[in-house]
């Protein structure tokens, strides 16, 4: 099990996927931070002198992550950190499905504004999965990592 695991196109399969979606997820907060802002605090979980400098560091985060992912930098603390989001997001709309609160889930910006469902957070399950497998089995010989470590 731990060969299929380790597999490099598996692992390879989840840098991209992870990658490309925090990739695209983080352009449009990152160009419409107000809009983030406002989704942020329409969880109301995060005290509002913390929403905006949330609104703000987030979207970085998701790019800066993504594109170490796709290059193979980093990818263990990439993915640990992305599933440390995944798993905030997850607990996030969690409670505002049990608190019934109509509210955008903010995933993609406003442009591709999709309310909270429980189709959104079994889709973030999938991907903390995907960042959970990075973080445990990706050790592939062709991660930018490893070059660097044997010059």
């Amino acid at each position: 099990m731990s060969s299929v695991l380790s597999n490099t196109y598996l692992s390879l399969f989840s840098r991209v996927v992870l990658g490309v979606v925090f990739i695209i997820a983080s352009i449009d907060k990152i160009v419409a931070p107000d809009a983030f802002a406002a989704n942020v605090q329409a969880y109301e979980l995060v005290p509002y002198a913390l929403v905006n400098i949330t609104a703000l560091v987030i979207p970085w985060i998701e790019l800066i992550c993504g594109i170490f992912l796709l290059g193979g930098v980093r990818v263990q603390s990439c993915s640990a950190v992305l599933s440390a989001l995944l798993l905030i997001f997850i607990i996030a709309m969690m409670t505002a499905l049990v608190r019934e609160l109509k509210i955008d889930c903010g995933c993609f910006g406003k442009e591709h504004a999709s309310p909270v469902s429980w189709m959104r957070v079994l889709e973030d399950v999938g991907l903390f999965v995907l960042g959970a497998h990075l973080f445990f089995f990706a050790t592939p010989p062709h991660l930018m990592d490893n070059v660097a470590a044997k010059s």
